[in-house]
């Protein structure tokens, strides 16, 4: 958890590209046309030198102006299309995404509303969704740096192997820091999810019950435990800049390293007339463009990792399973008499906290039952398991002798109406909310059940 690379969460993610893989796969090409044009141009400058300014041929240094310009055509023309298909890739991913995880959220029981708050909800289907929409877009630029740091190697490696290997000479220095910083950044980025969850979850809390509080009076309570909160989510923002930051001055100092390298000793060796010095104004610009990437993939690993961890915790609630599903050979229950059967009913929420014990009760159709007991003692867990929001874990009840377990629980619940305790109104107009359920009543019938 929290790596740069999650084999699963990747692998999870590309499932959601598929319907944009023409545009995924236009998005790459760009990216390896741009990428073979950014490594091509130190190329023509050495060719340009030799070819054309060594022999003093004015003509060959024409030509030369041409192919550069239509070396920068072509790296602008792959430069715009690749930051035109990411983030429409990118976008369609996040679209997608989103409707799984509400529709998902949809079919999950009552009961896992009730154990996780509804902050630390949206914190997954909202943060954490957008913390993966820059992943694909960050995976396609991660694997372009790659190529160009390979491309930028063979290609010095070729021209002359004896500098190329003294100008990398400092690059096991730089995989020994980033080893060494990646083990700290981890959990500072796991810490910063967690810190905005338990923060959303707090805002969530405190908006949902303002009349509580403020009718008690607790605001000053409150805001003190709020600030500790908001205070741990920012130490760990200031933690993991503090981590990011760091790393970028040990780069800087290595790219000016290795360019010194290439000037003091590819300068000795053209004074030496060991080393052409087009290599050596080549190899400047290879150095400098061989630093860029590793630039990029240094400020690509935090963001990778954020948006890893982001992927397991999402996925951790799609991989959820809905606590009530219908059984494979479940049967839809035919039009409802009435006849309600507990028969030795037993629940608990919780493993060895019995709710309800050994329950036995008939209610025959037309009948108006009233339940009456303290708090706690059970009576919405009756009308809950009716409605089948979860299921028995003793006995049995049934509806017109049909076992609840044992037909779909849409084709029961489509022919039962409850009123909740809290009535609970969406945005919208009251007509509206009286037609939730049933969108095509007409204006008369809602003013009936009104």
């Amino acid at each position: 958890v929290g790596s740069a690379y999650d084999h699963k969460v990747v692998m999870r993610l590309i499932t959601y590209m598929a319907p944009y893989k023409r545009d995924a796969m236009a998005a790459m090409a760009a990216v390896l046309v741009y990428t073979v044009a950014s490594v091509s141009i130190p190329l023509f400058l050495l060719f340009g030198i030799k070819w054309a300014v060594n022999e003093g041929e004015m003509w060959r240094l024409h030509m030369l102006g041409l192919a550069f310009l239509g070396v920068a055509v072509i790296y602008f023309a792959a430069n715009y299309l690749q930051f035109v298909y990411m983030p429409k890739v990118g976008q369609g991913v996040l679209f997608s995404l989103r409707t799984h995880m509400f529709n998902h959220l949809q079919r999950l029981s009552p009961s896992f509303f009730h154990r996780t708050p509804v902050g630390r909800i949206m914190s997954r289907s909202q943060s954490d969704v957008l913390q993966l929409q820059e992943t694909f877009e960050l995976m396609v630029q991660s694997v372009a740096d790659l190529l160009s740091l390979a491309g930028i190697v063979i290609v010095m490696l070729f021209i002359d192997w004896r500098l190329a290997l003294v100008c990398m000479s400092v690059i096991p220095a730089l995989f020994l820091v980033l080893g060494y910083w990646q083990r700290f950044a981890r959990r500072s980025f796991m810490r910063i999810r967690r810190a905005i969850a338990i923060v959303n979850g707090e805002y969530n809390q405190n908006i949902t019950g303002v009349r509580v509080v403020e009718s008690l009076n607790r605001q000053d309570e409150n805001l003190k435990h709020f600030d500790e909160l908001n205070q741990e989510h920012l130490d760990a923002n200031l933690q993991a800049s503090r981590f990011s930051g760091g790393l970028q001055p040990i780069v800087e100092t290595l790219t000016g390293i290795s360019m010194g390298v290439v000037v003091v000793l590819g300068g000795t060796m053209v004074l030496d007339s060991a080393l052409d010095w087009g290599v050596m104004v080549a190899f400047a610009m290879w150095i400098q463009r061989f630093f860029e990437p590793i630039r990029n993939l240094t400020m690509q690993y935090s963001q990778l990792q954020r948006a890893m961890a982001a992927g397991v915790r999402i996925f951790e609630v799609i991989d959820l399973k809905p606590e009530v599903e219908d059984a494979p050979d479940a049967i839809e229950m035919p039009p409802i008499n009435g006849e309600i059967k507990f028969e030795s009913v037993g629940f608990h929420y919780v493993p060895g906290i019995e709710v309800l014990q050994d329950i036995n009760l008939v209610i025959n159709p037309g009948e108006n039952v009233a339940l009456v007991g303290s708090t706690g003692a059970g009576k919405s867990t009756l009308v809950t398991l009716i409605h089948r929001f979860a299921d028995v874990t003793e006995g049995k009840i049934t509806v017109d002798g049909h076992d609840l377990r044992e037909v779909t629980r849409k084709s029961l619940v489509s022919q039962m109406s409850m009123v909740l305790q809290d009535p609970y109104l969406f945005s919208g107009t009251v007509k509206e909310n009286i037609r939730y359920r049933h969108e095509e009543a007409s204006d008369e019938a809602i003013v009936d059940a009104a």
